[in-house]
C-alpha cells in the first residue's frame, strides 16, 4: 500500500513537471520561433534576416510573423531586398508531436522587393538566387523515415498583391508588377523539408519571377536604345532599304 502511494506520488509529480515544461515551452514559443527564423534564414540567404515580432496561437492552429525582412548582398544598398509586414500562418496542431509539422498553409500578402541593377550586368536578385544555389548540396534530404531534427510540409503557399521596384544606374527607377504566385504541397508528410529546404522553396519562386522581371526589362530598354543608336547612324538611303525589307517580310 505505501509502495503504491509513492508510485503516484512520483507519477503525479512527473505530470506535473511535465505540465510546466509545456506551459513554459509554450510561453516561449515566439521567441523560439523569431530566433530560429534569424538563425537559419542567414545559412540559406547568406545575408541577414530579421523579423520585427511573432505572434503563434497553437491550440488555434495559426500564427503571424511580423516585419520580415531580408538583408542585401554585399555590394548593394543598405535597403532591405525583400520585407513583408505580415505573414500569416495555418498550423494542423495535431502535427505538432509528429516527425513532420504540416502548415496547412502561408499566405504572404502585400511583400515589397527592391530590385537593384549596378554596371550593366549586376542585378541584386541574381546575387542572392546564386548564393542561396551555392548552399543547396548540403540538404539533399536523407533516405531515412526518422530524423532528430524537425521538419516541415506547407500544404499552400500564396504570394499576394507582390510589389517590385528598381533602381538602375543606367534606366532610373521604376515600379514593375508581379503574378500572383500559388502553390501546393511543399515537403510531404513521410520525410519533410528541413527549415533550411522549406526556406529556400518558399523564396526561389518569388525571387526567380522578380529576377526574369528585371532582366526582361533591362534587356527591352538595352534592345531599345541599341535601335535608336543604330538608326541614328544611318543615313536615309539605309533607312528606306530597312523599311522596304521590313515591308516584304510583313506581307
Amino acid at each position: 500500500m505505501k509502495a503504491t502511494k509513492i508510485i503516484v506520488s512520483i507519477l503525479v509529480a512527473l505530470i506535473v513537471v511535465i505540465a510546466i515544461a509545456v506551459f513554459i515551452g509554450l510561453r516561449n514559443l515566439d521567441t523560439l520561433v523569431e530566433a530560429a527564423i534569424e538563425s537559419v534564414g542567414p545559412t540559406v540567404t547568406k545575408t541577414d534576416v530579421q523579423v520585427d515580432g511573432v505572434h503563434i496561437e497553437l491550440t488555434e492552429g495559426r500564427g503571424t510573423i511580423s516585419g520580415l525582412s531580408i538583408a542585401n548582398p554585399q555590394g548593394y544598398s543598405d535597403q532591405p531586398i525583400f520585407r513583408v509586414g505580415d505573414v500569416t500562418l495555418d498550423i494542423r496542431p495535431s502535427s505538432i508531436t509528429e516527425d513532420v509539422v504540416v502548415i496547412e498553409e502561408i499566405k504572404v500578402d502585400g511583400a515589397q522587393l527592391n530590385a537593384e541593377h549596378r554596371d550593366l550586368t549586376q542585378i541584386n536578385l541574381k546575387t542572392l538566387l546564386d548564393q542561396m544555389s551555392s548552399g543547396s548540396q548540403e540538404e539533399t534530404p536523407k533516405s531515412t523515415t526518422a530524423s532528430p531534427d524537425v521538419r516541415f510540409m506547407v500544404e499552400k503557399l500564396s504570394f499576394t498583391n507582390a510589389g517590385l521596384s528598381l533602381s538602375s544606374d543606367e534606366l532610373g527607377n521604376r515600379e514593375l508588377t508581379l503574378r500572383d504566385i500559388n502553390l501546393e504541397n511543399l515537403g510531404d508528410r513521410q520525410q519533410g523539408l528541413t527549415p533550411a529546404q522549406l526556406t529556400r522553396a518558399i523564396l526561389d519562386p518569388l525571387l526567380q519571377q522578380a529576377r526574369q522581371r528585371v532582366e526582361a526589362e533591362v534587356r527591352s530598354e538595352a534592345e531599345g536604345a541599341l535601335k535608336e543608336e543604330l538608326e541614328s547612324r544611318m543615313s536615309d538611303d539605309d533607312k528606306e532599304k530597312v523599311d522596304a525589307v521590313r515591308s516584304l517580310l510583313n506581307r
